[in-house]
Formats: C-alpha cells, structure tokens, sequence
C-alpha cells in the first residue's frame, strides 16, 4: 500500500508535464498526417494517373506517411524523460528534501521504484497512447495509399524506450556526487551513447538489445549510488 501511494504521488506529481507532453505530440504528430492526408503525400508514388493529371503525386515516396512523425516522436520522448527526471531527482537536490524524502518509513529502494513505475507509466499514458493513436489514424485505406508497417510502430516503441533511457541517465546526474565538471554528466553521455548505437542497428532485436544493455547498466549504477550516498 505504501509503494502505491508513493506511485500515486508521482503521478500527480508528474501529470502537468505528463499532458503537457501529450498535447504537444498529438498536436504536431497529427498536423503532420493531416497534411500528407489531405496533400497527397503518400507512401509510394503513384503510375496510375495519366502525365497531365491535374494532381502532382511527386510527393510520394516509398516511406509511410507516419514516419515522418517519428523525429516528433523521439524528441518528445526525450524531453519529458529529461523533464520527469529533473523533477524527480534534481529538484531534491536543489530544495536540500532528500533527507526527509528518505526518512519515510519505507526503503530507498521502494522510493525510486515508485519514481520508475510512475515515470514509465508516464511515458506509457503521453507518448505510448498517442502513438498508438496516430498509427491507427494512418492505417486508414481511404486518407492513405499504404498504411504503416508494423515495423514502424514497433520502431516508435524503441523511440519511446529511449526516452526512459535518458530519464535513467538523468536520474544518475541526480543522484551523482561528482561534480559537474568531472564525471556527473557521464550518464547523459551514456544514454546519448546508447541511442546513437540503437540508429545503426538495423535489426530490430539488436536494437531492443543495445537497449536492455543500457537500462540494465544504468539501473545497477542508479541502485549502487541510491543506497551508497549519503544524503
């Protein structure tokens, strides 16, 4: 019961930035199909019409119409892991809280599992509902010639978990006693390390791969740093 009521607190906690995050996805995303839907900016290029149709399909390309919102996609996953974990973990630090946070009946272990459970499923309500929104918007046959490929929606998933990557990365700074000058800002470095290294994959499994490896690293460094730091 306590770790739930500690989820529910984050989550109440994080709901501004949570919708925020919504808005502006769906928002964007859902300009950007509306217009290939309405423009005729589709996913291959159509022969069938005759030379001096009075429609220009050169627009087309051999790319569905919901990639293009994939780049909106990464950078709001990015910036509300970025926000969520500043929030959590910086604010803290900032306000001088940490000692009365930590001397709640309850481990610092069950604390910063509220915190994930709460921004993952943070990240699951804003960017997660959304995307699956908006795929099922471009699957529609009469808006778009070709509808997305389930490997775009799974590719918007990795967007996603990428943006818990950098949540994890900023939780590290957070918790770091290293200066700024030295070693704090590594674990941002590793999670921008971790999604240059998911883009070359071309597999997707390697992808989820390379992803479970730097969530994997990060919690462990998190865990270690929790329990070992004096606050």
């Amino acid at each position: 019961m306590r770790f739930l009521a500690l989820v529910r607190k984050e989550l109440r906690e994080n709901l501004p930035w949570v919708l925020l995050a919504a808005i502006v996805f769906l928002a964007v995303g859902g300009f950007v199909l509306r217009d290939e839907a309405a423009y005729g900016r589709y996913t291959r290029i159509r022969t069938d019409l005759p030379s001096e149709s009075q429609f220009s399909w050169h627009y087309g390309t051999e790319y569905s119409s919901l990639q293009m919102v994939g780049p909106v996609l990464l950078l709001t996953a990015i910036g509300l892991g970025l926000t969520i974990g500043i929030r959590q973990f910086w604010i803290h630090y900032f306000t001088g809280t940490w000692p009365f946070l930590l001397h709640r009946s309850v481990s610092r272990e069950t604390i910063f599992w509220a915190k994930f459970t709460a921004a993952t499923l943070g990240f699951i309500i804003s960017t997660g509902a959304v995307w699956c929104g908006l795929y099922w918007y471009a699957c529609r046959p009469e808006l778009f010639i070709a509808p997305p490929t389930v490997r775009v929606f799974i590719e918007g998933w990795i967007f996603i978990l990428l943006g818990l990557v950098v949540y994890l990365g900023a939780t590290l700074v957070g918790l770091s006693r290293a200066k700024w000058y030295t070693t704090k800002i590594f674990a941002l470095a590793f999670a921008a390390f971790i999604i240059l290294m998911v883009f070359v994959q071309y597999r997707l499994a390697w992808a989820f791969t390379v992803i479970i490896i730097g969530v994997v690293i990060l919690l462990s460094q998190i865990i270690d740093t929790l329990l070992k730091r004096e606050f």
